[in-house]
């Protein structure tokens, strides 16, 4: 799994703040789509069973991660 720009370019994770532990090439898939009204469904595929995620650690990464990102989209919905 990686960080990319909107273009799809790699990103290093520090660039957004966050420290990488996750392992290179380890492919998860976050699926964005736009219901309209200002409302996005999100679909996360992970690599792992969600077993083995809350096991690792994976679940709690992802939830802190999420919440980082809805922090930022919050901060520029208040900027317009």
């Amino acid at each position: 799994m990686y960080f990319s720009d909107p273009e799809g370019n790699k990103v290093e994770p520090a660039q957004y703040g966050i420290e990488h532990e996750a392992m290179d090439d380890a492919h998860d898939v976050i699926i964005f789509e736009d219901f309209g009204n200002g409302q996005t469904k999100l679909t996360f595929i992970g690599n792992e069973t969600m077993e083995n995620a809350r096991n690792s650690g994976q679940v709690e990464g992802m939830n802190q991660s999420l919440d980082k990102f809805s922090a930022v989209v919050a901060g520029l919905a208040q900027a317009k």
